[in-house]
């Protein structure tokens, strides 16, 4: 990771011929959510109440 002169960031993978940018320059926020989308997803936990509250919201539709 690097970080531009300009407070952009950059993700670059170091190679034998040289260093490959793998994200381009972008915000901070941008940069975390591409990272973020990059490495696995987390399933999000539901407990009993959780998924019995999303049933009586889809049946009020």
């Amino acid at each position: 990771m690097v970080m531009t002169g300009d407070g952009k960031f950059v993700l670059r993978e170091r190679l034998d011929g040289g260093d490959q940018e793998v994200i381009a320059a972008s915000t901070l926020d941008d940069f975390v959510r591409l990272v973020d989308a990059t490495g696995p997803q987390k399933v999000p936990h539901m407990t009993k109440n959780d998924e019995a509250f999303a049933r009586q919201l889809t049946k009020k539709r």
